[in-house]
C-alpha cells in the first residue's frame, strides 16, 4: 500500500512538472560576494572556508534564487580538490506532496524508494555533459544532520577534461541528498587528478558544511 500511494503522488507531481516552466537563465550568473552567503530561499549557509578549502564562486541558475552552488578549492601539494554544493527545489514539490499522504513515521523510509529515480536523472545529465565518463563506481549512502540520516546515492566517474588548466585524467564524485527538510536537493560535485587519495579531506569538508537549511529538525 505504501508503495502504492508513493507511485500515485509521483505519477502526480511528474504530470504537473510537464506544465511547469522554471525562470532559469541561459548563462548561470556569477555572484560578487564577500563574507559569507546566504541562499535566501533555503537557508543553506556557505562560509568563505570549510575545512581548508576555500570559496572561489557561488553561481546562480534562475532569477528566484531556489537553485544556486558554492564552489570550493583545496591545493594539497600542488594538486588541487574542487567541490561544487549545490542547493535547488526537489522537482514539482514532491517532498510536500509526500508529506500530505504519508504519516511521519513512513516519510523518511519512503526516501529512499524516490532516490534511485531521482539520481539517475543526475547520472544521466552527468554523462550527457561529459560525455565518455567511465562510471566506476554507484552505491546507497547516507548523511546524518540533526539526528535524522538522509539516504541518497554516490557514484563515481572518471573522463578527460580540462581541469584547472590542464588537460588529465580526473576522478569525479556525485553525490545526491534529495527530499531535505522535504523541498530540497542538496547534492556535491567533487573532482581531482586521477591516482589522488583525497578522501579524507572531501570527508571533512563534508562534515564541516551543516546543512542550514530551514524546516530541518
Amino acid at each position: 500500500m505504501l508503495i502504492l500511494r508513493i507511485a500515485l503522488v509521483w505519477g502526480f507531481v511528474a504530470g504537473a512538472a510537464t506544465g511547469a516552466q522554471a525562470n532559469y537563465y541561459d548563462s548561470p550568473l556569477e555572484l560578487d560576494v564577500t563574507g559569507s552567503y546566504t541562499q535566501a530561499a533555503s537557508g543553506m549557509v556557505f562560509p568563505e572556508s570549510v575545512a581548508g578549502f576555500e570559496r572561489t564562486g557561488i553561481v546562480r541558475y534562475n532569477s528566484e534564487g531556489t537553485d544556486e552552488s558554492a564552489d570550493y578549492l583545496l591545493d594539497v601539494a600542488g594538486k588541487e580538490i574542487g567541490i561544487s554544493v549545490y542547493v535547488y527545489p526537489v522537482p514539482a514539490d514532491l517532498g510536500t506532496e509526500l508529506a500530505k499522504v504519508l504519516p511521519q513515521a513512513d516519510l523518511i523510509g519512503a526516501l529512499s524508494m524516490l532516490v534511485e529515480q531521482l539520481f539517475a536523472d543526475e547520472e544521466q545529465g552527468f554523462v550527457e555533459v561529459h560525455s565518455g565518463a567511465d562510471l566506476l563506481d554507484e552505491s546507497d549512502t547516507s548523511f546524518s544532520q540533526r539526528g535524522v540520516n538522509y539516504p541518497g546515492n554516490a557514484a563515481t566517474f572518471r573522463y578527460n577534461e580540462e581541469f584547472f588548466g590542464r588537460v588529465a585524467k580526473v576522478r569525479s564524485q556525485l553525490y545526491l541528498y534529495p527530499m531535505v527538510a522535504k523541498e530540497w536537493m542538496v547534492k556535491y560535485r567533487v573532482t581531482y587528478p586521477d591516482g589522488m587519495d583525497g578522501e579524507s579531506q572531501v570527508d571533512a569538508f563534508m562534515h564541516a558544511l551543516p546543512w542550514t537549511i530551514r524546516g530541518l529538525k
